[in-house]
């Protein structure tokens, strides 16, 4: 027997070690446990996740291990039952705050396993030894428990966040004004539409499961689908502008379409632009009327405005007789609103055909610096009296680069005028720069500055920066802007109150 005993011992303990390396290569923890719940075997993947040695766990009794961390009641009453009632323990979920590693969601599969005490022994001698003690022998079968743990914390959470993102998807998919519907990317067929689809396209959420997408009016036909379906596959996104709908009674909806790929279905959201579409024709004629009758009105307003100015100036001047003090005060001030109205219907005429687009631009390689100090001559004639300093602070390294001399010079006397106007005193500094891809211009004053609320609109035609009793045309500002975007540039405000205000605009290279 003896004999027996020690030939068999070298097979079983190389079909245990084979056993036991697979055992050890399972990326999930496994333990084997004998009746009493002691830990007589376990794999690195248990060691790794549990963050304990394996010197530590075998032969411990499970609700001691990890600091008793294990010492869950309602898991060691079902694993106390496996043996004596035979049972087979399958994907039971276990959530529990483990000490070292946290809260953790785990699926346990255990089941009872009978082998020979001898084999028992071979896997872990030093538990099968005191096991021996208390069973009386090597003899018999020794019966063990096989615990499989699956740690599926990180798969609840994902699948917990998919559920929620379902139904967020549900919701908004339900509540969308716009007309949604599912389709299915081989067919064309509808698989599931909104509320918003059925009202605007008059069919029940049946009738829409029977069409497909071109009995709609979205592709023309089968082919043209497929066509659809490639430049999808390829771009993910495609966006249609103001295509005819059909609906159910034969109407024809004017409508945006967005297609978004969607793996195994397309999402086709249709936009009805019908009340738009008016609305827009509606504001683009109003539009032209009003810049008709503005310019109607400023060609108009030329000629007896001339006239006017002619006969001021032949009075004023002496021409038709003497004029006293007060007579000349009078005119003067006759004067110079009649400059002042011929300036504002110069600055509507420009200004109408900027927003026409029949602005012409001569775009020629030009000197910025030299256009800047053009530019301050210019303010220093129409600064008047005013004891403001002007000042220049130009950039030595500005490469030559391609704008309209005649339109950036406009747009720094404009600059500057604004700046004089509300700067009695103080300095106007004109600096220029290069920043990057860009010349970078600025004007900065020593003017009260602008409220935080009026910088937004500072570049809208007629706006006065919210002081009525300065003098201006209240289109200086916004004809600045038309020549910048104009030039692919950039122009913007920044001020502080009672620190003044820094105009900027960049101009590409």
């Amino acid at each position: 027997m003896e004999n027996k005993k020690q030939r068999d011992e070298p097979r079983i303990e190389a079909l245990l070690g084979y056993a036991n390396s697979i055992i050890d290569t399972l990326r999930e923890p496994f333990l084997v446990l004998d009746k009493n719940l002691r830990v007589i075997s376990t794999n690195q993947a248990f060691c790794a996740v549990f963050e304990v040695t394996e010197k530590e766990t075998i032969g411990q009794p499970l609700p001691d291990l990890g600091n008793k961390q294990w010492d869950i009641p309602k898991l060691l009453q079902l694993l106390k039952e496996i043996i004596p009632e035979k049972k087979v323990v399958k994907d039971y979920e276990l959530e529990h705050r483990f000490e070292q590693i946290g809260q953790r969601v785990m699926i346990l599969n255990a089941r009872q396993l009978r082998i020979p005490r001898q084999v028992a022994a071979i896997i872990s001698s030093e538990v099968i030894a005191a096991a021996e003690g208390e069973a009386g022998g090597e003899t018999g079968e020794e019966e063990l428990i096989l615990l499989a743990i699956q740690d599926v914390t990180e798969r609840k959470r994902i699948q917990k966040e998919l559920k929620e993102s379902e139904e967020r998807f549900r919701r908004a998919f339900e509540t969308s004004l716009d007309g949604l519907l599912l389709v299915h990317k081989t067919g064309g067929n509808v698989l599931n539409s909104n509320s918003s689809a059925q009202k605007m396209l008059d069919y029940s959420s049946d009738e829409l499961l029977k069409k497909k997408l071109w009995e709609i009016g979205v592709t023309k036909d089968d082919k043209d689908f497929q066509e659809m379906m490639s430049i999808l596959e390829r771009d993910g996104v495609i966006y249609y502008n103001d295509i005819q709908v059909n609906t159910k009674k034969g109407l024809n909806i004017s409508s945006d379409v967005f297609l978004v790929d969607k793996a195994k279905v397309m999402q086709c959201n249709i936009r009805d632009i019908t009340e738009k579409k008016k609305t827009k024709n509606i504001l683009i004629e109003l539009a032209g009327a009003k810049s008709k009758f503005t310019s109607t009105v400023s060609h108009e307003l030329r000629s007896p405005l001339a006239a006017i100015k002619e006969a001021t100036n032949l009075v004023l001047d002496g021409s038709l007789g003497p004029v006293n003090a007060e007579q000349e005060d009078v005119l003067s001030t006759a004067k110079e609103n009649i400059d002042r109205l011929g300036r504002l219907i110069n600055n509507v005429l420009v200004y109408q055909k900027m927003e026409a687009g029949k602005m012409g631009y001569d775009f020629n390689k030009n000197d910025l610096n030299e256009v800047a100090q053009e530019a301050l001559k210019s303010a220093v004639l129409f600064s008047g009296n005013r004891k403001t300093d002007l000042v220049m602070e130009l950039g030595a390294d500005l490469p030559r680069i391609k704008f309209d001399k005649d339109k950036i010079f406009q747009v720094l006397i404009n600059l500057m005028a604004n700046a004089l106007k509300y700067s009695e005193s103080g300095s106007i500094t004109i600096q220029t720069w290069r920043e990057d891809y860009d010349v970078h211009v600025s004007v900065r004053d020593s003017g009260p500055g602008i409220k935080p609320e009026d910088l937004e609109g500072i570049f809208e035609p007629f706006g006065m920066l919210g002081n009525k009793q300065k003098s201006g045309t209240g289109l200086g500002l916004a004809i600045a802007r038309e020549i910048v975007l104009a030039h692919h540039g950039r122009i913007w405000a920044e001020s502080e109150i009672g620190k003044g205000c820094t105009f900027h605009f960049t101009l590409p290279l």
